[in-house]
């Protein structure tokens, strides 16, 4: 079905077993609606860019050298620093997704300090990047165990001791399935699948 819909169609069954076996069906279509051919996105509102003091912590603030967040990150700022809705953010590489999902855990260590957790990356090479910089930024300004764990590396003694758990799909699939058993499992708070 097309814009501009026709008022009405007429849809014919015929047997070619039998003859003048036939039946006319019609439907009204006037008041139909069709979704939109491309799904809605949120658009990019024009805000006044939102400075890291928002954030009201300052050990929070430490892990920022800019002043003011950008534009996607100003506009996602409260539904992921302040609520616990799920979210979905598709941006362009290079917008600052990454601390977008850094909100979302600063939300979880002010209000679950015992949760931990999972940022899960599609690939190793990302992993590594992720430990080099979390490693660095959230162990010296924040005090928090982050763990990697992959095929590479896997001690799982670490990882029940560790805050933030950063792995491959792969890895948590294996490791999430037995949740029932695994108690570091059932203590995940927050789960980004980049």
């Amino acid at each position: 079905l097309f814009e501009p819909l026709q008022g009405q169609y007429l849809i014919r069954a015929i047997s070619d077993r039998w003859l003048h076996a036939e039946h006319c069906e019609t439907i009204d279509l006037r008041d139909l609606v069709l979704p939109e051919k491309y799904p809605p996105h949120t658009t990019l509102l024009k805000l006044c860019p939102l400075p890291k003091e928002a954030l009201q912590n300052e050990q929070f603030q430490s892990l920022y050298r800019f002043t003011h967040f950008n534009a996607i990150q100003t506009q996602v700022f409260h539904t992921l620093y302040h609520t616990d809705v799920n979210v979905l953010l598709g941006a362009p590489t290079g917008s600052g997704k990454t601390n977008c999902c850094e909100l979302a855990m600063m939300r979880l260590f002010r209000t679950r300090p015992k949760a931990k957790f999972v940022y899960v990356a599609p690939m190793k090479a990302l992993v590594r990047e992720r430990m080099k910089d979390w490693g660095v930024r959230l162990v010296k300004l924040l005090g928090k165990k982050v763990v990697e764990l992959t095929g590479d590396v896997s001690d799982m003694g670490a990882v029940e001791s560790a805050d933030v758990i950063v792995t491959t799909p792969e890895k948590w699939d294996g490791v999430s399935r037995s949740w029932h058993s695994r108690k570091y499992v059932q203590n995940v708070g927050l789960v980004v699948i980049d």
